[in-house]
């Protein structure tokens, strides 16, 4: 995002983001904002996006396990000004000014820059130069540099994700419904909604134990604990869910590039707690989470599922 022209020298002091004002940000305007549950404070941490490719990018550094709450907090309109960071670059020989889509840490303290935008715009002019400053600036402090664009964060996982991140609330009975789903939900067994609310749907309200898996799902989702393959299935009350054991190495989704550039993408940086083969393996990730999410029959889930565990827990390191 290019930077709009400064507030007069006599402006008062205020806290805030520099280019961001209620309805536009670094000059263009506010589409919408993604409350963020990585900070757990819904009403003062909300992300704005302005266009649906940042949109995507968020939901999906939100529901990056190795991503920490900072990216959110960059957004938070209480913070001093100076965040996030001005990235200065050179374009036909004039200095500029830009303001990073998205900045903050990974859960071990390394730097992240992130950015958003169509593919073809990202891959000439100015935008080039953008981001090869920003890419230094990530390399030069041990950190990482991310393009998202239309073709690398799908549009069938982004509406799973914004099903999730809508049913993530907690409500007044949760906390007495979600020990006994768990009870009977044991980490790789394969479940679906439909089931839970036939088991319990007798003891609370069928939309009680539907929300109550939902929040369950989308909270496992955000931590890298949950077995579904959220690219190309869609969630439904009949998909069947499973929940990784949180002792697992968990399951990050596929990583971003640095760059459009074919001569210049380089592989993802190591990321906090990788080294498990079957999760660093985007093909044989899919392929394991494809097992599970296409079954049909209750009966074939559940014969399906039991094969599938005993695959996948010889994958998870003891």
């Amino acid at each position: 995002m290019e930077t709009s022209v400064s507030a007069p020298a006599n402006a008062p002091e205020r806290e805030g983001t520099p280019g961001i004002d209620i309805f536009k940000m670094a000059g263009k305007s506010i589409s919408g904002w993604v409350p963020s549950r990585k900070t757990g404070d819904l009403v003062r941490v909300k992300i704005p996006y302005a266009s649906k490719v940042e949109q995507r990018l968020s939901l999906y550094l939100e529901y990056h396990r190795d991503v920490s709450k900072a990216f959110a907090e960059a957004y938070n309109l209480a913070t001093p000004l100076e965040t996030p960071r001005k990235i200065k670059y050179v374009y036909d020989g004039t200095e500029h000014v830009y303001l990073p889509d998205y900045i903050g840490t990974l859960v071990d303290g390394k730097l992240l820059i992130a950015e958003a935008g169509l593919e073809d715009e990202k891959s000439t002019g100015k935008p080039l130069a953008k981001a090869e400053a920003a890419r230094n600036i990530a390399k030069e402090r041990g950190g990482v540099y991310w393009i998202g664009t239309e073709k690398n964060l799908p549009l069938s996982r982004h509406h799973n994700l914004l099903y999730l991140q809508s049913r993530r609330e907690s409500f007044k009975t949760f906390h007495e419904i979600a020990p006994v789903l768990l009870a009977n939900w044991p980490w790789g067994e394969f479940r679906t909604v439909k089931e839970f609310v036939k088991l319990l749907g007798s003891r609370w309200s069928e939309d009680e134990v539907e929300a109550a898996v939902w929040k369950i799902v989308g909270d496992a989702a955000a931590e890298g604990r949950l077995l579904f393959n959220l690219t190309d299935v869609e969630l439904s009350l009949s998909a069947p869910l499973a929940l990784l054991n949180p002792a697992a190495p968990p399951i990050l989704p596929d990583p971003l590039p640095s760059s459009l550039e074919a001569d210049e993408q380089d592989e993802h940086p190591p990321l906090a707690n990788e080294g498990s083969e079957w999760r660093n393996t985007p093909a044989s990730r899919k392929r394991l989470l494809n097992e599970r999410a296409n079954a049909h029959s209750p009966g074939k889930t559940r014969r399906r599922a039991r094969g599938n565990r005993l695959r996948f827990l010889r994958r998870v390191p003891s």
